[in-house]
C-alpha cells in the first residue's frame, strides 16, 4: 500500500506534544541536531496512565475529511499480530479514538491496530468506478469478478499499526491526525509511483523528526534485516518517488514489501551519521507507520 506526501505530517503534531529530547540552546550547540550524542532529558509522568486521542482521516483528501466506522485494539510493542491486546473493541467518539495508556517505565511504546468495514470488490457503491477486475486483482487475486464470493471481500481502507513513538507520557491535548488510506485510491496511486507491492508483506512509513520536533530533510533509512528484499521509497515535492534517496522537507519515507514479523529501522544524515532508530511491526497487508527522533530506541 501506498501514500504520499501528507501521509505522516498530521502525525508530527502529536508527536511534539509528547517529544522528550533536550533542546535548550543555552546549554546545548545551535542547529537541529544539535542534541544528537546528549542524554535526553527524562520526563516524569504526571499520573499511571495517559490519555491519547488518534483522529483517522482520509488521505486523499488530505485529512480534510475524517473517516468513520473504524475498530481498534490496543497492543503492546513486542506483541506480533496483537494476539494479547491491551484493549479490545474501541471505537470512535466524535470522530476520534480516546483510550488510556499506561506509563510506567519510560511511558507507552505500543501501537494501534486499526480496522475498517469490508466490502466486495466489485461493488461500486463502494470503491467507485474502480471497482471490478483491476481491483479485485490487486487486493483479491483469487476472487473471481464474475462469481463473487467470500474470496472477494477487501476492506475499505488498508488496515494500519499506529507505533506511539516517543513514548506516550502525557495526555494529549489534542488528537494525532492518522491518514487512513483508502482502497479505492491504491490501482491509481501504484500506477503513478510505479512500485510494485506484494499482499503477503506489510509496508512501512516513517517520518524523521529533528531536535526541535520538525521534520527533517536529508535523512535516509536502513532496515538492516532484509536487505535488498524491501523497496524504498520517499516522498520528493509531494509525490512518492522511488527514485528519490532521501526525504525532502516532508521528512517522510519508508519501504515496501517488508517481510512480516519485527523490523529496525535506523535514520542517518548525508555524512552516515546516525540521527535515530526505532522498532516496529510489519504484518502482510498492513501500514505500519511511525516517527523517528534523534534517539536510539531499540527492540
Amino acid at each position: 500500500m501506498l501514500a504520499e506526501s501528507a501521509l505522516l505530517v498530521g502525525l508530527m503534531a502529536g508527536c511534539q506534544q509528547i517529544l522528550d529530547i533536550p533542546g535548550d540552546p543555552r546549554v546545548v550547540a545551535s542547529g537541529p541536531w544539535r542534541c544528537l550524542g546528549k542524554t535526553p532529558v527524562a520526563t516524569e509522568a504526571a499520573r499511571s496512565t495517559a490519555m491519547v486521542r488518534v483522529q483517522p482521516c482520509n488521505f486523499i483528501t488530505d485529512c480534510t475529511t475524517n473517516v468513520t466506522g473504524l475498530t481498534a485494539q490496543l497492543c503492546d510493542k513486542r506483541d506480533v499480530g496483537c494476539l494479547s491486546p491491551r484493549l479490545v473493541g474501541l471505537t470512535q467518539t466524535d470522530g476520534e479514538f480516546r483510550f488510556d495508556v499506561p506509563t510506567a517505565g519510560g511511558g507507552f511504546s505500543g501501537y494501534l491496530l486499526i480496522d475498517s468495514p469490508v466490502a466486495l470488490c466489485t461493488d461500486s457503491a463502494a470503491f467507485g468506478g474502480v471497482a471490478g477486475k483491476a481491483l479485485c486483482d490487486l487486493v483479491a487475486p483469487t476472487c473471481n469478478p464474475t462469481a463473487p464470493d467470500a474470496r472477494c471481500y477487501t476492506k475499505l481502507y488498508a488496515p494500519s499499526m499506529l507505533f506511539f513513538n516517543p513514548p506516550v507520557v502525557n495526555d494529549m491535548p489534542s488528537a494525532m491526525p492518522l491518514q487512513m488510506f483508502p482502497i479505492s485510491g491504491l490501482p491509481t496511486v501504484i500506477a503513478a509511483a510505479g512500485i510494485q507491492v506484494d499482499p503477503a508483506a506489510g509496508n512501512l512509513f516513517i517520518q524523521a523528526l529533528d531536535c526541535d520536533g520538525h521534520p527533517a530533510a536529508g535523512v535516509t533509512y536502513q532496515i538492516q534485516q532484509f536487505g535488498t528484499q524491501v523497496s524504498p521509497l520517499f516522498v520528493d515535492n509531494g509525490i512518492v518517488s522511488s527514485v528519490a534517496t532521501q526525504t525532502d522537507a516532508s521528512g517522510i519515507g519508508g519501504f515496501v514489501r517488508v517481510p512480516p514479523g519485527f523490523v529496525s529501522v535506523t535514520g542517518y544524515l548525508a555524512d552516515a551519521t546516525a540521527i535515530g532508530g526505532i522498532g516496529v511491526q510489519s504484518i502482510s497487508s498492513v501500514l505500519t507507520y511511525t516517527t523517528l527522533i534523534p534517539t536510539v530506541n531499540a527492540l
